[in-house]
């Protein structure tokens, strides 16, 4: 059988193996598809499905991008459908008023969710669909977060961004023609969310090798595989590149397949992202609008590679770390935002992020490797320095 890594995507969907790790591993998402004119597979995917009344969530943005066209395939394949459309003049936020004002307008006949949207609404659909029982299709607008494969839920309530349980799609539908048309920091997000796992597949291995934390060689390497071929096609993001925008939609795919195979975030997530959700936690708390959520992640995971440079000496004899400089070079070719100071991060908030994000949750990463060796408030003064100084 060809290694999950091998495979095209669309063959992952329900995929169901045992794993050279000692696990089965299951994919239960039932359809994925990607690539130019797949929107039109949409109607056809839903009837599959089952569905039979579809309560539909759009934004006015998200609508203009693809969700007019969805309506119109809904309409000529006979599928019935009503819909929630949030105007809002502001990016929209999964906050306690998206989510009652969504469920106040959902049916009871209701027996498919359909997002048309990418992190927000995807975030949002996804958790009604956990607490109602029925089941939801994303059709993707923007390359922009790795939620759409994922479990979880990222929600604000009372202010705070809390990571919710939730449920795998029953299907994804992301058409290239329309992702490649989303705003320019939406496609540099997604791309700095994928040039992240650099760093948080270090941090994996690292808590591995010193505690025999669980790892999977295989949800690693299909997180590699993809994150490599980004990497080879970042010119090309920054010029709308088809090609380009279908790699780092199928890493964003993969990446979320990923954390469902071994039932947690560790292939995708470590130090960068913790240092990520710190700052965006700070600007909620503010009332101020913070950096998408990728692209925080790429300039923090230019952060992360460079406190395992200070950590050279320090780490187990033989192991790998991240390169900072391809990190650094990837990020720049595809026209993202490297360091924290040009992303708009405080100086203030960049120094306390080193020394506190790592109490964001329990996972091993180079923030508490350096804290255990006695050297983190040193090096977290040393790098502050190093981006605000130059």
């Amino acid at each position: 059988m060809a290694k999950i890594w091998e495979r095209p995507i669309k063959e992952l969907a329900g995929l169901e193996y045992p794993c050279s790790c000692g696990r089965t591993h299951k994919v239960d998402i039932q359809a994925i598809r990607v690539g130019s004119g797949c929107i039109k597979e949409l109607p056809q995917i839903l009837k599959d499905l089952g569905a039979t009344r579809i309560f539909m969530l759009a934004d006015n943005n998200t609508y203009e991008a693809g969700g007019r066209q969805v309506e119109e395939l809904l309409k000529e394949a006979g599928l019935p459908y009503h819909m929630r459309l949030f105007q809002t003049q502001t990016p929209l936020v999964p906050n306690e008023y998206a989510l009652g004002s969504a469920l106040a307008v959902m049916e009871s006949q209701d027996d498919m969710l359909l997002a048309v949207g990418s992190g927000t609404l995807n975030d949002l659909t996804k958790y009604i669909s956990a607490r109602t029982g029925v089941p939801y299709v994303i059709a993707a607008t923007a390359p922009s977060m790795d939620g759409y494969a994922s479990t979880v839920s990222p929600m604000i309530l009372d202010g705070i961004k809390t990571t919710l349980p939730a449920v795998y799609p029953a299907a994804i539908v992301a058409d290239v023609d329309i992702m490649k048309d989303a705003p320019m920091p939406m496609l540099t997000a997604g791309f700095g969310d994928i040039i992240g796992k650099y760093t948080a597949l270090c941090d994996w291995r690292l808590s591995r090798q010193l505690f025999d934390e669980y790892y999977c060689e295989e949800a690693a390497t299909l997180v590699e595989r993809a994150l490599e071929k980004c990497a080879e096609n970042a010119k090309g993001l920054a010029q709308r590149d088809p090609q380009a925008v279908e790699a780092v939609t199928e890493a964003l795919i993969l990446s979320g397949v990923a954390m469902g195979l071994v039932g947690n975030s560790r292939p995708a997530s470590g130090a960068e992202h913790h240092m990520a959700h710190y700052w965006e936690m700070d600007a909620l708390r503010r009332g101020e609008e913070h950096p998408l959520h990728g692209n925080s992640v790429g300039s923090a995971a230019v952060v992360s590679a460079s406190l395992y440079e200070l950590a050279a000496k320090e780490l187990p004899e033989g192991f790998t770390p991240p390169d900072k400089d391809k990190i650094i070079a990837c990020l720049e070719a595809a026209g993202a935002t490297v360091s924290p100071k040009d992303l708009g991060i405080r100086r203030d908030l960049c120094l306390e992020a080193l020394l506190h994000a790592m109490k964001m949750r329990d996972r091993f990463t180079i923030l508490r490797f350096m804290d255990g060796k006695g050297l983190l408030s040193a090096c977290a003064v040393e790098l502050t320095n190093r981006f605000y100084n130059s």
